[in-house]
């Protein structure tokens, strides 16, 4: 943590025209969500498969025999597709004969078949001095001996909810799949609070001579890099005050 102190420092300094009054070390929180959702795939339904909703949609079938003779397919490929359809919702089993169901005869008009996938599980870090959900972080953070303050305008912890959470997780887990799939996000099961992290920054006051400006330089350790929503925040508390009483202070 000192030697990246000391490297922001420095690069800080490359203008000569600009003093750093003041730097300080501090911490913000972040939470981690364990997020357990389900995906739906959808496809463009293949001829076979439309045929054989076409047929009890308009034929009463009552065996796989049956289909098999009248679509000249192998009986048991029609079977095998029978029971996939029938898990899928698309037909059901009405007086020994074979129906579409609501959800058959609305994926036979759009042709596109949509498949509910198994539950999966991923992780959202959300930063309420941000109020904003971030991405997972790509390297570790640097060391640290001391215990860090927290930062010092940190916000209320606004609600995460439902609809928040499914937004990240369209952003971030939606995509196309291979063999023609797509693979998008339909549903959260539920989600939990697991543990809170707390991020060091790095905070510099500074002062450019040429402009008679004093400004602000945070460095998030998650991100990687420089904050400028937690600059804005002290500069518009802390600007006026710094004019006043910082001006020609030494950096601590």
């Amino acid at each position: 943590m000192d030697k990246l102190q000391k490297q922001l420092h420095l690069k800080l300094l490359e203008n000569s025209s600009i003093e750093i009054k003041h730097s300080s070390k501090w911490s913000i929180p972040v939470i981690t969500y364990d997020v357990y959702f389900k995906r739906v795939k959808r496809s463009q339904m293949d001829i076979l498969m439309k045929m054989m909703l076409l047929t009890f949609e308009q034929t009463e079938i009552r065996r796989a025999a049956n289909l098999s003779e009248l679509l000249l397919v192998e009986e048991l490929f029609i079977s095998e597709l029978l029971k996939k359809m029938q898990r899928m919702g698309l037909v059901t089993l009405i007086n020994d004969s074979y129906k579409l169901t609501s959800k058959g005869q609305e994926q036979l008009n759009t042709g596109i078949i949509v498949e509910e996938t198994d539950e999966e599980q991923t992780e959202a870090f959300y930063s309420y001095v941000h109020d904003a959900f971030w991405s997972e972080m790509s390297d570790t953070l640097p060391e640290t001996n001391e215990d860090l303050p927290l930062f010092r305008y940190e916000n209320k912890l606004d609600v995460v909810n439902e609809d928040r959470i499914m937004q990240v997780l369209v952003e971030k887990e939606n995509g196309q799949e291979e063999d023609g799939f797509q693979a998008v996000v339909e549903r959260i099961t539920h989600f939990e609070q697991q543990k809170i992290e707390y991020i060091p920054c790095l905070e510099f006051q500074m002062y450019n001579q040429e402009q008679d400006l004093f400004y602000s330089r945070v460095w998030n350790t998650w991100l990687g890099r420089w904050d400028e929503i937690l600059e804005k925040q002290i500069e518009e508390k802390e600007m006026l005050e710094w004019r006043e009483k910082l001006q020609g202070i030494k950096i601590e």
